[in-house]
């Protein structure tokens, strides 16, 4: 048994006003019923850096359902790790966790099918908090704070690399990628994020063992790709993925053209948007969803675009839709995006253009403002133009439009003279009216047959 390393209360900056409320009352609740109630995982590393989490965990050694029994407004969930949900007024959720250990290895002949393959598949082996710290990922992820006695708990060595910067697996890393490979996009988006080192044995397992992320299961891997995106450290955590591998295992068609030697245009203007997107984020600003994976598909639809249009100016709509069915849709299959979500992305890439085309004064360019890919189509192109600087003008139109118009379509006043989109991303803006991408299968409406109008009756007898 190991002893932990106890920071007193005095010895290190968590304060219970910190706290969320909640997770406070699920923490206090637990200490009364004569169970241990610890602050667990990202929040107490969090804390420890004077940063707000994003979210409470809290860990016990109650069960599951002694947790449901204590607790009448959680929900016991999980198959693979069983857990309670505790839910609280507007949608929050903490989550509370018992206490587990790294399950015995399945005993596989050697040389038989599997032999080689430490994925975890079954985690509800049930332990003590030191058992708990050890199965964790990142000796930074395995700091606890003790509500009985306001203290944290060190099993791991995760203050001393707090103190150093470091990411560190908690063991042999190659071992716990091969565990749960997604920790290795975890360990870049940590480094990114909190501005750490990843250290030598941690980079080297990378280096090994990055083609294991292609067994995680794909839901798991685009929540990791979208994370960043959302919360505001994207470019540099793609970066990280960039330069150790595992974009390139990905989305190697990204990879292709992100890196400077090849096209070192265009890999700027992406590196560009990223950052672009993680300053409004930091400012508050909530980017749509489908514009985010918009800008990782963006390079690809320009290079398909031009090897098609063998360097044409302008391409025919039938054919870019080609473009962007042939681009989009085998990644999103693998990456099991949505149908609805596909869509949005690709009406969003094709809109983009008839935004810098045309301006808010022109009449065939107003009915597009309330259609539901207009936010798409507008955060790309302002993305695209902050970032190359080009078409900013076309940008700033449809945001004073949508600025002054609020969540009602309202007519701009001056237009502004038409602008060539790049690329040859755009039709000419006749034919680019008249088409609009298929909404997804299943989805498409049917029109109302018209019946004709009986006539009403005179009055008069017929002679």
């Amino acid at each position: 048994m190991t002893l932990p390393r106890i920071l007193a209360r005095s010895e290190h900056p968590i304060s219970r006003g910190y706290i969320d409320p909640d997770a406070l009352r699920i923490l206090y609740r637990l200490h009364r019923s004569g169970y241990k109630g610890y602050l667990v995982g990202g929040s107490v590393r969090d804390l420890m850096m004077g940063r707000t989490p994003k979210d409470f965990d809290v860990g016990t050694d109650a069960r599951p359902h002694e947790i449901r029994r204590l607790f009448r407004n959680s929900r016991v969930i999980g198959r693979r790790f069983r857990l309670a949900h505790v839910f609280f007024d507007g949608g929050k959720i903490v989550e509370v966790s018992t206490f587990r250990r790294r399950p015995e290895p399945v005993t596989v002949e050697p040389g038989a099918e599997g032999s080689e393959d430490l994925l975890i598949r079954e985690d509800n082996t049930f332990g003590s908090p030191e058992e708990d710290a050890l199965r964790r990922d990142f000796t930074i992820n395995g700091l606890f704070y003790d509500i009985a006695s306001f203290a944290v708990l060190d099993y791991v060595g995760g203050v001393a690399d707090l103190e150093r910067r470091l990411v560190r697996t908690i063991g042999d890393p190659e071992t716990r990628f091969r565990e749960d490979p997604v920790r290795m996009l975890r360990a870049c988006e940590f480094a990114a994020r909190l501005g750490f080192e990843m250290t030598g044995d941690l980079l080297a397992a990378v280096e090994d063992a990055k083609g294991e992320i292609r067994k995680s299961a794909a839901p798991r891997v685009t929540e990791e790709l979208l994370d960043p995106l959302r919360r505001g450290w994207g470019a540099p955590t793609y970066r990280l993925w960039s330069s150790t591998g595992l974009l390139g295992v990905l989305l190697p068609e990204l990879q292709a053209r992100v890196e400077r030697a090849s096209e070192p245009v265009g890999a700027e203007v992406f590196w560009r948007m990223l950052a672009e997107a993680d300053r409004r984020r930091t400012e508050g600003e909530i980017l749509p969803e489908p514009a985010l994976l918009g800008i990782l598909f963006l390079p690809m639809v320009l290079t398909a675009i031009r090897q098609a249009s063998g360097g044409a100016a302008r391409m025919d709509p039938g054919r870019l839709l080609a473009v962007l069915e042939d681009v989009v849709n085998p990644i999103a299959v693998r990456l099991s995006l949505p149908n609805h979500s596909t869509h949005m992305v690709k009406q969003g890439l094709y809109t983009m253009g008839r935004l810098a085309e045309t301006r808010p004064g022109d009449p065939r360019s107003r009915r597009v403002v309330g259609k539901a890919y207009f936010p798409v189509a507008l955060t790309l192109l302002s993305l695209y133009a902050a970032a190359s600087g080009r078409y900013q003008g076309a940008a700033d139109a449809w945001e004073e439009v949508v600025a002054r118009a609020g969540p009602r379509q309202r007519h701009a006043g001056e237009a502004h003279p038409a602008a060539p989109f790049p690329e040859a991303l755009v039709p000419p803006p006749a034919l680019f009216a008249r088409a609009e991408l298929p909404p997804p299968s299943g989805t498409a409406s049917r029109r109302r047959r018209s019946r004709p109008r009986r006539r009403k009756a005179s009055g008069h007898a017929n002679p």
